[in-house]
């Protein structure tokens, strides 16, 4: 076969909120909520500099089911660029930007190959020969419950078969099981690359017998999507065998601060521990960083911390390196826990019920049966695993002085 090369995109979420500014100056925070549009940008820059055949987006180019005007402007004008240079672009929508909602007729240039909302197959010509098969299928509402990966059937004697589909692979936490899959029957459908979307942090699920890969989403918008964000460039050889290169799109990113007070006696120790790891991160990235700071660990400046408006106060420190989002106090007093759980008193039950939380799933599992009607109560965000390790710890921390003051 020929050689191949194209883009795997997925998750744009244009001009979707940007969590976390803070007191950021107004210019910044134009450019930060701007930076899913900037992503994009870059998206298309690669593959225009990279020479792509052409490039995919596996859903949720959009944040909401109504589209919005700024994003379907700025969505249609980088596919403009790619018309110019004779690239097409083969996009499904998902969950977030279903085809029945607002704007989903916003009329793009002919090099934008939408699927409907039926499985569907088009080729990929170069110089008037087949290279490629591209097949996909969009969401015709928001929430898909159907297998809709058991529908997709690769052509006979195709080069080289690429399906696109947003979907939930292997019942991933976190995210809403949508298009529900797993990762055997992809790999036995008979397609070469299966293009994802739809969980927001890369992955490679497979690559034998073919290729099934997430390539997680092109700008992180809250505490949760941090780190590098981006797209792979998917190189095939004229075996039919593909190598990945991740490109790093994020015009701003996001990145979690852990300090530990264990080995600090003093609070400029301390300040100054924070500001070291703030410009690290900062000189790491040529953007800007936004920045959740989380102190743990048991010492002398535990009750120090406590003080009211101490988080806040820090906050503002850290701001003169990163953008601060927040900084989280759940630290605990200069203890020998082993030695406390070792009594028999009613901190040591306390303690062993913690430790339990901490080290075994299912009672992490359990707590969080427990505390789901609260969050659909309070319309809060989907729960993770470290999301409740770290609640268990702070709430550690909190019971053993509440325990000992008693």
């Amino acid at each position: 076969m020929e050689p191949l090369r194209f883009i795997h995109a997925a998750d744009l979420h244009l001009d979707s909120p940007f969590r976390g500014l803070g007191e950021a100056s107004a210019g910044l925070r134009n450019q930060l909520q701007s930076a899913t549009l900037a992503a994009l940008s870059r998206v298309v820059d690669h593959t225009i500099n990279a020479k792509a055949d052409f490039l995919i987006i596996a859903g949720d180019i959009y944040d909401s089911k109504d589209r919005n005007l700024r994003a379907l402007v700025s969505f249609r004008k980088e596919m403009e660029r790619l018309a110019e240079r004779n690239i097409p672009a083969y996009i499904v929508h998902g969950n977030h930007d279903p085809l029945n909602g607002w704007g989903s007729g916003f009329q793009l240039p002919p090099n934008v190959i939408t699927f409907g909302g039926r499985v569907d197959t088009e080729p990929y010509i170069r110089r008037g020969r087949e290279v490629a098969e591209i097949t996909g299928v969009s969401y015709t509402r928001e929430r898909v419950t159907d297998d809709l990966a058991s529908m997709f059937k690769p052509k006979k004697n195709a080069p080289y078969s690429i399906a696109v589909l947003h979907a939930n692979v292997g019942h991933q936490s976190g995210h809403a099981d949508y298009a529900p899959t797993t990762v055997g029957e992809l790999s036995s459908a008979g397609f070469n690359y299966w293009a994802l979307g739809h969980v927001h942090t890369r992955s490679v699920l497979e690559t034998e017998p073919c290729m099934v890969v997430y390539p997680g989403n092109t700008q992180g918008r809250n505490p949760r999507e941090d780190g590098p964000r981006g797209c792979y460039q998917v190189d095939v050889d004229t075996y039919g065998r593909a190598s990945l290169e991740f490109v790093d799109t994020s015009v701003a990113r996001w990145t979690h601060l852990e300090l530990s007070i264990r080995n600090c006696s003093t609070m400029d120790q301390l300040v100054d521990f924070m500001l070291e790891k703030a410009r690290a991160q900062s000189s790491a990235f040529d953007g800007p960083t936004v920045a959740r700071c989380t102190i743990r660990g048991n010492g002398s400046l535990h009750r120090d911390l406590q003080r009211d408006g101490m988080n806040e106060e820090l906050r503002e420190i850290l701001g003169s390196a990163v953008i601060a989002e927040s900084v989280r106090i759940a630290t605990g007093s200069e203890l020998d826990l082993e030695s406390l759980i070792r009594t028999e008193t009613v901190v040591s039950d306390f303690l062993k019920l913690s430790e339990c939380a901490i080290k075994e799933p299912e009672s992490r599992q359990r707590l969080a049966e427990t505390l789901i009607p609260l969050f659909r109560r309070k319309e809060m965000p989907p729960m993770d695993d470290g999301k409740l390790r770290e609640w268990i710890e702070r709430a550690t921390a909190l019971g053993i002085d509440l325990l000992l003051e008693s």
